[in-house]
């Protein structure tokens, strides 16, 4: 089992059956009571319009997309917005947070839109290594959500929300051994 890949092309290099899940649901449940309800779903760049689609789907709001160009390994540039983020709260989603660069730029990028400051993020995979902390331990954003597949410091971070994937995992294992369907637990 994998939870959200990179890129749906990964399976493809494994020589054992993978059955990928997401961790979207699962987020978005933690994140529901924590969100105004006139916020605005944005991806960082063109990879992640689908799954912030999905986030909108499931939190009834509109997506954005930002457009970036990388410049290093953390630096990113953001090149334009699509979508009308004035006066809006927004939630950042995506895959992985390694560095926080794209995040640092999305959210410089989205404040001088006229979005609200309080930006709220989430991602799957909190990487969060050297630098992350300082990158994204801006005012303007309100808190990171990210799940325990991978392990997080245990460092005081009082942003930083940590949501636990056991019951999806559990979920998806008593399928499988009951031989039961995974797709509706999404």
């Amino acid at each position: 089992m994998a939870i959200d890949l990179h890129a749906p092309q990964i399976e493809g290099f494994f020589h054992i059956p993978v059955d990928a899940l997401t961790a979207v649901p699962t987020l978005c449940e933690a994140l529901r009571h924590r969100l105004p309800p006139d916020v605005i779903v944005i991806a960082p760049d063109e990879g992640r319009v689908k799954m912030a689609t999905v986030y909108a789907e499931r939190l009834s709001a509109p997506v954005a997309v930002l457009h970036k160009r990388r410049r290093g390994g953390t630096a990113v540039s953001v090149t334009h917005l699509v979508g009308d983020v004035r006066g809006r709260a927004c939630l950042m989603v995506d895959d992985m947070i390694t560095t926080g660069g794209t995040i640092a730029g999305g959210v410089a990028a989205l404040l001088e839109a006229g979005a609200l400051p309080g930006i709220a993020v989430a991602a799957t995979h909190g990487l969060l290594i050297a630098g992350a902390k300082e990158r994204l331990g801006r005012d303007e954003i309100s808190d990171i959500f990210v799940t325990d597949t991978v392990r997080i410091s245990g460092e005081d971070w009082p942003r930083l929300h940590v949501v636990s994937l056991a019951p999806l995992l559990a979920a998806a294992i008593r399928r499988l051994v009951e031989g039961a369907s995974l797709s509706d637990l999404f």
